[in-house]
């Protein structure tokens, strides 16, 4: 079960940066979850029967095809542990504290189309009331 993501010492803490990591293993466990679709395609008996035993299949348009159904990582490194080495060894946690800071200085959210505002704030204003916020 995934719960609270950024939360830190059961939830009494928030991170930012923890919340760019959670959000990053978040990913990685949808695309998990989705399962690995099986059908002729998939399996591609015939491109393995082709090749034989013994030999490789990264010539295979199907191997090409897959690839690129890899799960994508924006933090976590994937290198071999010599190329992770020679930059520097970055941990994944600055990385996303990195992360966390770029975000905040470079996202700019799409303001709210003034009916979807509006009715925001009726809501908010309805269960001010409804539990007596203002009285």
């Amino acid at each position: 079960m995934i719960f609270g993501p950024g939360m830190l010492e059961s939830g009494i803490t928030f991170d930012l940066a923890q919340l760019v990591a959670d959000n990053e293993l978040i990913a990685m466990t949808k695309f998990c979850r989705r399962g690995i679709p099986v059908s002729d395609a998939t399996t591609a008996m015939e491109e393995i029967m082709a090749v034989g035993p013994a030999k490789h299949f990264l010539e295979q348009p199907s191997t090409l095809e897959g690839v690129r159904e890899l799960s994508t990582t924006k933090l976590i490194d994937r290198e071999v542990r010599e190329a992770w080495e020679a930059a520097g060894s970055p941990e994944f946690y600055e990385k996303a504290r990195g992360e966390a800071r770029r975000i905040l200085a470079e996202h700019r959210p799409e303001p709210l189309p003034d009916d979807v505002a509006e009715q925001i704030h009726a809501v908010v204003v309805r269960a001010d009331q409804e539990v007596g916020v203002f009285e």
